[in-house]
């Protein structure tokens, strides 16, 4: 066996003793909440704490608050877990009882990065070029012993399918949710090995020969994928964004996904609305000029506040019903507390840092008008300021 093999294979087991002996920790509760939770919500306000800024006043600039430092913590697209996380996921992999072509191609390709790189660029490069992978022992484990978070990822879905049909919406995208919705009640059968073994069958890749696997895995990525466009992709970024909620809380869900949700509708819908009506918004809204000359940037910047509002108006919908959702809320307030943060803050944050790779002056103008145009932010920073224009802009 080479010097690589060995490392990788003793850098695997080690992880994989310490996942094993954690996973069968017995889960315990405190009120509404696990232990796991608590835990999570606690890391999240960490994190949180980290990339906020305190050294700006939200109501002068939330733009540097949210952004400043450049750490947005979350997004529904293009998420690199952490290397643990990593590291995690290819011991899974690697000891999955399910043998196929594909996964011995990914091994090998990590055996011969680790003959030219560290072991934690090889991770990052792997979970890249072999994401399909991920996504199948993501879904893989998401049913076993129950998913909190496939549960409210389910929940916001299916309450946006309803409301949709509800209001006998004809957006083109309500067919496409129904079909995602219904993959992802068995997400299990979605990601099959033969499948994947199908996807990597035409790529060539040695142990001994790091460079040429990297060019046939960029061509491959180019010419061969099924997993750039369409629904393969739609399921393998939420199956991975499955991944990183793990134990969040439902502000988390709300500012992500369902902001995601209606912005996909949104970008439909407005798009072929009366001009006359979406004129009277922009100019109610008061863009600024530079946004108001360029007729996309003014599109997007109501699609963007359109989709804060419905997302706001849903996650407070929540927190009253049923009942006990109240109950969970203000006991993650109570956890959130001693961060000096609460559930308000967090979908206001990470709803904002959406936007932070957009610049400062579209950013500032967009997501910064949109929250003053909602009662609850600047309460919650108490701004102590009246907007100008009514609070039903958009």
């Amino acid at each position: 066996m080479t010097t690589s093999s060995l490392v990788f294979s003793a850098s695997v087991s080690l992880i994989l003793l310490m996942w094993t002996g954690a996973g069968h920790c017995q889960v315990g509760y405190v009120r509404h909440l696990s232990k796991l939770r608590i835990r999570e919500l606690e890391k999240l306000a960490v994190r949180m704490q980290g990339s906020i800024n305190n050294e700006k006043y939200a109501c002068e600039n939330y733009f540097d608050y949210v952004c400043s430092r450049n750490r947005p913590l979350f997004s529904i697209m293009g998420h690199m877990p952490q290397v643990d996380e990593l590291m995690q996921l290819l011991t899974e992999l690697q000891n999955d009882p399910e043998q196929f072509e594909a996964k011995q191609k990914m091994l090998d390709f990590f055996i011969s990065c680790n003959s030219h790189h560290a072991l934690d660029d090889c991770y990052r490069e792997t979970f890249e070029y072999f994401k399909p992978l991920f996504g199948y022992i993501v879904t893989k484990n998401l049913l076993d012993g129950g998913s909190h978070e496939l549960d409210d990822f389910l929940g916001i879905l299916d309450r946006f399918v309803a409301r949709l049909q509800k209001d006998r919406e004809s957006n083109p995208i309500l067919n496409k949710l129904a079909t995602y919705k219904q993959k992802f009640k068995t997400p299990r059968i979605y990601f099959h090995a033969r499948d994947l073994s199908r996807e990597y069958k035409t790529l060539r890749i040695y142990r001994e020969s790091y460079e040429h696997n990297v060019h046939n895995l960029q061509q491959h990525r180019k010419l061969n994928s099924t997993y750039e466009l369409g629904v393969q992709r739609t399921m393998l970024d939420w199956s991975m964004y499955l991944f990183q909620s793990r134990n969040k809380p439902m502000s988390y869900f709300y500012s992500t996904f369902s902001v995601h949700l209606y912005m996909m509708l949104f970008n439909t819908r407005e798009r072929q609305r009366d001009f006359t009506r979406f004129r009277e918004d922009v100019e109610c809204l008061r863009l600024p000029q530079f946004v108001n000359v360029l007729d996309e940037a003014r599109m997007l910047a109501v699609i963007y506040l359109k989709s804060f509002r419905a997302s706001w108006i849903d996650y407070s919908a929540w927190t009253n019903s049923p009942p006990q959702n109240s109950g969970i809320y203000d006991q993650e307030n109570g956890v959130l507390q001693k961060y000096h943060l609460d559930n308000k803050r967090i979908f206001f944050t990470l709803y904002a840092q959406n936007f932070c790779e957009f610049g400062k002056d579209l950013a500032e103008n967009v997501f910064y008008l949109g929250l003053k145009q909602n009662k609850d932010f600047f309460d919650v920073y108490s701004c102590g300021f009246q907007t100008e224009n009514p609070m039903t802009c958009v």
